[in-house]
């Protein structure tokens, strides 16, 4: 899983985030086996880990990110791979498109891409309630489905 995001800006750092309660839940709450599972805080620059990815050869990749898709702060929507480049990703340095057919080409992973409304991505290091709501939500599907 890849989590993409600034956490100096609000909201943007819900990739970062969702991942930290996401390790916590599998380490802490599941006795589910997790070694199959890579959790990577890519931050605002995912491009700088396609090294790291090629060598894990994952078969799946599972990207979360903030998405402004002008919906209710903390909506969650599933992104298709046709779809990322009509929605505004985050605050990334490279889209997000790049590195997934970069990905796709060299390693052959499958992508899915979970987008979270951002109520708030200004300078403040302060998740918003809807959106800690949205990933509370989200983390206890993925430990479900892991």
């Amino acid at each position: 899983m890849l989590g993409i995001g600034n956490t100096l800006r609000g909201d943007d750092g819900l990739g970062p985030l969702t991942l930290d309660i996401l390790y916590d839940k599998l380490t802490k709450v599941t006795d589910k086996n997790t070694d199959n599972i890579y959790l990577l805080n890519a931050g605002t620059a995912p491009e700088n880990h396609t090294i790291e990815i090629r060598k894990l050869k994952p078969s799946h990749i599972i990207i979360i990110d903030a998405v402004e898709f002008d919906t209710t702060p903390g909506s969650i929507i599933k992104i298709e791979k046709e779809q990322i480049d009509t929605f505004n990703l985050s605050t990334h340095t490279m889209p997000i498109s790049f590195i997934i057919n970069f990905i796709e080409e060299t390693v052959g992973s499958t992508f899915f891409t979970i987008g979270i409304q951002p109520k708030d991505m200004t300078l403040v290091n302060v998740i918003s309630d809807e959106v800690k709501e949205s990933i509370e939500e989200l983390t206890d599907l993925l430990v479900e489905i892991v």
